[in-house]
């Protein structure tokens, strides 16, 4: 059965009506292909830097109790050097009272004076050691501030900081501390769930355990 113009114009407008449908669902499937690739680059950042932050807690840690070893080693070495320091002042008080020095007096004094000396070098050394370990924790102290400083710039992450800073808060202080409304937020609460940052428990977001 051949169609009249009327119907025939109608058909066309309806096959470009699916063309355009097509195409725009081609790009929707395109847009959500690239959301997918920067939703797993951006896990890939947060798995580096939840590493890098685990290596850099640890290494604070270890620094930290290395740097109070040194400080007790210090402080007894410090005690050392006074006791000597006592010491040869009660050795150079008594040779003036006896006004006799004799070689192994003098010797005598020589030897502590030389044990002195290579005690204040070791100390010297061990103040030395401690200023690099506090040069490298501040180092790497700046660098989980940038890292911070960097995904605080995406509102979702700044979601992440806030609850882990602060403790857990109910959807409606979230919207109002950000600013954004309820679709937005519930849209990166449940990326962020699904990333497993945090948990959603009755009426409040908190943060995970792994990342307490």
């Amino acid at each position: 059965m051949s169609l009249t113009e009327s119907q025939k114009k109608v058909l066309e407008r309806l096959n470009n009506q699916v063309q355009e449908l097509s195409d725009q669902l081609r790009k929707k499937e395109e847009e959500i292909e690239e959301k997918d690739r920067k939703i797993s680059e951006l896990q890939s950042r947060i798995d580096e830097e939840t590493k890098m932050k685990e290596e850099l807690k640890s290494r604070i840690e270890e620094k930290t109790r290395l740097l109070d070893e040194k400080e007790k080693e210090i402080d007894e070495l410090k005690n050392s050097i006074r006791e000597l320091e006592e010491k040869n002042k009660e050795l150079e008080d008594k040779i003036k009272q006896l006004g006799n020095w004799d070689e192994k007096r003098v010797e005598e004094l020589r030897v502590k004076a030389e044990r002195l000396r290579k005690f204040e070098e070791i100390l010297s050394d061990r103040e030395m050691k401690i200023k690099e370990l506090e040069s490298k924790i501040n180092h790497f102290e700046e660098r989980e501030k940038r890292t911070r400083e960097i995904f605080e710039r995406d509102p979702k992450y700044k979601i992440f900081f806030i609850i882990r800073d602060s403790g857990s808060r109910t959807f409606e202080e979230l919207s109002k501390t950000l600013g954004i409304t309820m679709v937005q937020l519930k849209t990166y609460i449940s990326d962020l769930k699904s990333q497993g940052l945090i948990e959603i428990k009755e009426e409040n977001v908190e943060i995970a355990p792994d990342f307490k």
